[in-house]
């Protein structure tokens, strides 16, 4: 356990799916490479910044295995979507998007305002069989929408699988990593995927506002962005009016001017993921997760069985004791939240097996 690490909390923390702990050093840090430079009446300042988000997108680079020039940093993961489509022109008889009813509405609500159309894989349906995402990819689906982990029921989707059958079938694929960056092994080189989206804010530890997107090397060049500014250009000092010029990388994404901060903290925490590794990360989390499992009396369990189809999070259903459930772990300050599928618990390098034994005291 390595809880003396991360922010002091009151009682037990299993959030890490909805807004992950910071560092206990992460304040410092930010003051260091943010504060401090400012402070100073820099005249490079923005030399200096830029050089920190290089450290945010190098560290991205090493957790997921890819160049970093083609890890552009975001504010959310919506407005990643929104830019990634718009900048795509897609064939007039391949433009339906691809998608679940389990997927994050947020990107959802992002992909109903590009007026293209959408076709829904139902709830109901099984995202963990491929045969279901063959039937649904019809000639018309030119992108389709893969969430690695989905929230409301604990499952990894086959995202090598996916994206190897889109491609088959002259698909794009972009894939949606907000619960599993952090906790799960990703491999880029081996997903062969043409966009992953991702945020910070979760098992990462990194703030709200440390998104990012990652582009294929072999799509980045046919993408045309429209909502761009200085920071899109390939010289964002140039300053010549007349003159536009995309980034030749990922950062044709960028737009505007960008924050900061966010990013500094984001860094912090994925340094310090890919110090300790990320399959103890892991494996810590499935020796706790697993403590959980194995008290349960078999029907509460929503979320899988199996280590290999499970994310990070554990979710139970008490049926008509839920809210009894709930009272009880707030009142010894467990820190979990409910969804429509049951109560959600998501342990982390913060949390101690003492911990889950005390959970699992006052649930069952």
């Amino acid at each position: 356990m390595m809880g003396d690490r991360f922010v002091q909390q009151q009682g037990t923390y299993l959030l890490s799916h909805s807004v992950g702990l910071p560092l206990r050093d992460a304040e410092q840090r930010a003051a260091e490479a943010f504060w401090h430079p400012w402070q100073a009446g820099n005249a490079d300042i923005w030399q200096h910044w830029l050089q920190e988000i290089n450290v945010f997108r190098g560290e991205l680079a090493q957790l997921f295995n890819g160049d970093m020039d083609y890890f552009c940093p975001q504010s959310s993961l919506s407005s990643a979507v929104s830019k990634i489509v718009i900048s795509l022109s897609l064939p007039t008889q391949k433009t339906t998007i691809l998608l679940s009813e389990e997927d994050f509405p947020s990107i959802a609500f992002a992909l109903q305002k590009t007026d293209l159309p959408l076709k829904f894989i139902p709830a109901a349906e099984d995202t963990t069989d491929l045969t279901v995402w063959a039937r649904h990819m019809s000639p018309d689906i030119g992108l389709v929408l893969v969430t690695h982990v989905q929230s409301n029921n604990g499952r990894q989707l086959p995202v090598t699988e996916i994206t190897q059958l889109s491609r088959d079938k002259g698909i794009l694929s972009l894939i949606d990593v907000a619960q599993s960056a952090g906790i799960l092994p990703i491999d880029l080189c081996q997903w062969s995927a043409d966009f992953v989206v991702g945020s910070c804010v979760k098992w990462i530890g990194g703030g709200p506002g440390a998104a990012f997107m990652w582009v294929a090397p072999s799509v980045v060049e046919r993408c045309q962005p429209k909502t761009v500014g200085w920071f899109s250009h390939e010289n964002p000092f140039e300053f010549d009016i007349h003159h536009f010029a995309y980034a030749p990388d990922a950062l044709k994404f960028w737009g505007g001017t960008p924050s900061v901060y966010p990013f500094v903290v984001a860094a912090n925490s994925l340094k310090f993921i890919n110090q300790i590794g990320i399959k103890a990360i892991r494996e810590h989390n499935l020796r706790l997760s697993d403590k959980i499992i194995q008290a349960t009396n078999g029907g509460e369990l929503v979320s899988p069985r199996s280590a290999a189809q499970r994310s990070g999070t554990v979710i139970l259903q008490f049926s008509g004791r839920q809210a009894s459930v709930l009272s009880a772990l707030h009142e010894q300050q467990i820190h979990v939240d409910s969804r429509a599928k049951g109560i959600r618990l998501s342990p982390h390098l913060c949390n101690s097996a003492e911990q889950i034994d005390a959970l699992i005291k006052h649930i069952f």
